[in-house]
């Protein structure tokens, strides 16, 4: 197959143009919000933290991490 048809093309990553390297850094940059993040760590009895997980995977949620922001996120503020 022709190299020109396909989209591909042989060569090392690292001598690509610099305006590849920019764009691709620019997708892979995280959309977090820029305020502070604090880590929350705590221990849980292995039996709810089943019941988490199996609630987290029944639900829309795609990790522990996203149903818990989100349930913070629906508490009022106060």
């Amino acid at each position: 197959m022709n190299a020109n048809k396909t989209g591909l093309s042989a060569g090392r990553p690292s001598q690509r143009s610099g305006n590849d390297k920019s764009r691709l850094l620019a997708s892979l940059q995280d959309t977090a919000p820029t305020e502070d993040l604090v880590r929350v760590n705590f221990s849980l009895p292995e039996s709810k933290h089943t019941k988490l997980k199996v609630h987290v995977a029944r639900s829309e949620h795609k990790s522990i991490r996203s149903f818990l922001t989100a349930y913070i996120d629906s508490l009022p503020d106060e």
